[in-house]
């Protein structure tokens, strides 16, 4: 049976064949290989030196060099640079003393620090989230990203607890030109999300009755804001509560919770009497060339705390309009995030973050020991780097979720490898456990600043030109760099301690 228009009566014929119509079409089909490439290769997180010679980015900077067997390479062939130009997120992990944070130093540098060692017009601003369990009256150690103001182009402040302020002036005394200033919020930089993620309110878990309560409040305390355009009030909120039906037990839990959030709020903006003059985050933001660290290692502060204030500073650093891009870093992640719901938070955000890394203008750095912190982050990042480490459980999570690892993936040799260019992919013999046990004493036997580096999208040069057509692109796909990272350019505050 014939359709038929809502009147009744049947469809005109539709011309999709016609000469004026397929011209028109076909503009919207046709796609420059030339722009097609140009585009694939600014986009890719890691760039070798024929490319950057060929089309270089606007922002750029030295990651390391490409390391092989064979010796007769040029060393200046081999070098490596990363893309500053286009938002990336990389995950860094492996054991102590293996050179997590020179690389992470390293990157942030390339985007904070205008060098002889690239290209860098326009610096971003950067955020790094630290925090250390480890810290006492006594002392404890800064944030190693800090050591980033022994460069005259850095701006560096430190933000800490207000019940750990001395302490932590003390810690970063030895870092000249690092600014000190307690972390202080307002009602501003509070809204129904944020208090939920302080609140550890999680999707679909299950909650004492006055975190539905609390849930209650908030989500009525919405709809009046959308119906009178207000913005949200911590008052408010406390007035809620107390005319709340909960009982004295109920009461506790809650109450402890709050008095944590109010001793990090400015006088007057719902914190208590006697509070130091607040820091607002909002009217800091974002400026290039300066380096903001979180540092919430504090007796008084818990590691889910650190995730609920680290949350709130996260989306408070992205919210701000700016043509200015941005890098976000957390510092030895493994220490904070965690399995609590207050950590699976702060990974949501970080995912999403991720997600949207390129409409946001935003480069994701997370520095770890454990792979394991969150497996849905190596899914998503655009480069892994993997320093020495000698936990099975560490490879078998790395095998899981990185091409190149998986026994999906393993290979002796690609179509790739007959590029002529001067980095050379690693290449993992055989097949099932063999290739497995291979690339872990591959991993095991990595010095101190070399790593395997895991970037698919990574382009490494250009094919042969066949006929008329484009040079194809070669990326890194499913093998692995092996690479000896950079030394820093600023002081270096991580080396061991020696007897």
């Amino acid at each position: 049976m014939a359709p038929k228009t809502p009147d009744g009566s049947a469809p005109k014929p539709v011309q999709v064949s016609s000469k004026k119509i397929i011209q028109e079409q076909l503009k919207h089909l046709q796609i420059s290989p030339q722009t097609q490439q140009q585009d694939e290769i600014l986009s890719s997180p890691l760039l070798t030196v024929p490319l950057v010679e060929r089309s270089p980015p606007s922002q750029f900077g030295l990651f390391g060099a490409n390391v092989v067997e064979d010796w007769t390479s040029s060393l200046a062939n081999r070098r490596l640079y990363h893309n500053v130009a286009c938002p990336s997120s990389v995950f860094i992990c492996g054991s102590q003393g293996s050179g997590k944070s020179n690389t992470l130093a390293c990157l942030l540098e390339n985007c904070l620090i205008p060098s002889k060692l690239g290209q860098l017009p326009n610096p971003l601003t950067g955020i790094v989230f630290h925090y250390d369990s480890f810290v006492s009256d006594s002392g404890g150690l800064p944030c190693e990203a800090a050591f980033l103001a022994s460069s005259e182009k850095v701006s560096v402040r430190v933000l800490c607890a207000p019940t750990n302020i001395r302490t932590i002036q003390r810690m970063y005394s030895g870092i000249p030109g690092v600014r000190i200033e307690p972390l202080r919020l307002t009602d501003r930089d509070l809204n129904t999300r944020r208090m939920n993620d302080l609140m550890a309110i999680a999707e679909g878990a299950s909650m004492p009755l006055y975190l539905h309560v609390v849930n209650r409040i908030l989500r009525d305390m919405r709809t009046e804001q959308q119906r009178t355009g207000s913005g949200f009030s911590y008052q408010t909120f406390k007035r809620h509560l107390d005319k709340a039906d909960l009982t004295p037990m109920q009461r506790g839990p809650l109450g402890q919770r709050l008095d944590t959030l109010e001793s990090f709020m400015a006088e007057g903006k719902g914190g208590k009497a006697g509070s130091t003059v607040g820091w607002e985050p909002k009217r800091s933001y974002p400026q290039a060339g300066q380096l903001t660290v979180v540092d919430l290692s504090c007796p008084c502060v818990t590691a889910e705390l650190a995730c609920s204030l680290f949350n709130i500073c996260l989306s408070l650093f992205l919210e701000q309009k700016s043509s200015v891009g941005r890098v976000v870093a957390m510092d030895e992640a493994h220490k904070y995030m965690r399995d609590s719901a207050e950590s699976q938070a702060l990974t949501n955000s970080l995912l999403e973050t991720i997600r949207l890394q390129r409409h946001l203008g935003v480069r994701v750095l997370i520095s770890t020991q454990e792979p394991t912190v969150s497996t849905k982050l190596l899914d998503l990042c655009s480069v892994t780097v993997v320093h020495r480490f000698t936990s099975p459980d560490w490879l078998r999570t790395l095998r899981g979720h990185l091409a190149g690892i998986s026994s999906m993936s393993v290979t002796a040799a690609a179509d790739g490898d007959k590029q002529s260019t001067a980095v050379k992919p690693i290449a993992i013999g055989g097949k099932g456990e063999d290739a497995v046990l291979e690339l872990f004493a591959t991993i095991v036997a990595l010095h101190t600043g070399q790593a395997l580096v895991f970037a698919p999208s990574a382009v490494l040069g250009l094919g042969a030109k066949v006929k008329d057509r484009e040079a194809p692109i070669l990326r890194l796909a499913h093998r692995a760099l092996k690479v000896k990272v950079r030394s820093r350019l600023t002081k270096d505050g991580g080396k061991t301690v020696m007897a």
